[in-house]
């Protein structure tokens, strides 16, 4: 019985290894493999540019890799066909080279246009937004809201926000450089001394939000992290008057 081409065996066990990887690789990919829910009108326009960047990708690999895969299998050489002659060779193709050079501008135009389409609700702020100073300080952050308050004592890291309201938050760092992101909220944005930064959002659903600080600001920088709790205006209005610190 002839034993398969080398080429077989090769996609054979490169198979095997990669669907070995992504057995072994599920548990750890079960969380940063997941889309976010976003929660927030300009997390929502990152989300939408993210899965349409994504599904053209995506639709590119599995076009162009189909297509490698089924040519190798297709015409790999066979058992007893060492000996052929070698067929037509062909070299250059202009209308080809022509498109597969506008098809990739012509996507990246799209992609990019996409983008400049959905920046402005990413970036720009309402100006009837309620705004609430954010200091930074290695490791952990200070809320400050209009009227002087602060977060009461046992939310003393926790920024707590009225649901559906529109929230503009002005950042700056006592010390070194660090970075707010709360991804279902907003998006990141940096944090840094002498310099006042600013980023929007507003969470249409009540519940708590992590974040974490994403630029490394010293040994305790995986500690920092961000938690926005989101209450109903109801309870956000009670919140004020009986626990929030003067």
């Amino acid at each position: 019985m002839p034993q398969p081409p080398r080429v077989s065996r090769i996609l054979a066990v490169v198979s095997l290894l990669a669907l070995a990887a992504l057995l072994a690789a599920q548990p750890a990919l079960a969380d940063t493999a997941t889309f976010n829910e976003p929660v927030s009108p300009s997390a929502e326009a990152m989300d939408e540019v993210y899965r349409a960047i994504l599904g053209v990708t995506v639709t590119i690999f599995v076009l162009v890799g189909g297509w490698l895969v089924y040519s190798a299998i297709r015409f790999r050489e066979r058992p007893g066909q060492e000996n052929l002659p070698e067929p037509p060779q062909l070299h250059g193709s202009t209308r080809l080279e022509i498109g597969w050079t506008i098809v990739p501008v012509l996507i990246l135009v799209g992609l990019s246009a996409f983008t400049f389409v959905k920046l402005p609700d990413v970036y720009d702020e309402p100006r009837d937004a309620m705004q609430i100073e954010v200091v930074a300080q290695q490791y952990g952050w200070t809320y400050t809201y209009p009227d002087g308050k602060h977060p009461a004592t046992e939310d003393s890291n926790t920024l707590v926000v009225p649901e559906d309201t529109d929230i503009k938050l002005l950042l700056t760092s006592q010390d070194v450089i660090h970075d707010w992101w709360v991804n279902e909220l907003a998006p990141k944005v940096d944090v840094m001394p002498g310099q006042t930064t600013t980023t929007w959002f507003n969470a249409r659903r009540t519940g708590t939000f992590k974040g974490q600080c994403a630029e490394f600001c010293g040994p305790g920088h995986s500690t920092m992290v961000i938690l926005v709790r989101v209450l109903s205006k109801e309870e956000f209005a009670t919140y004020m008057t009986e626990k929030a610190q003067s």
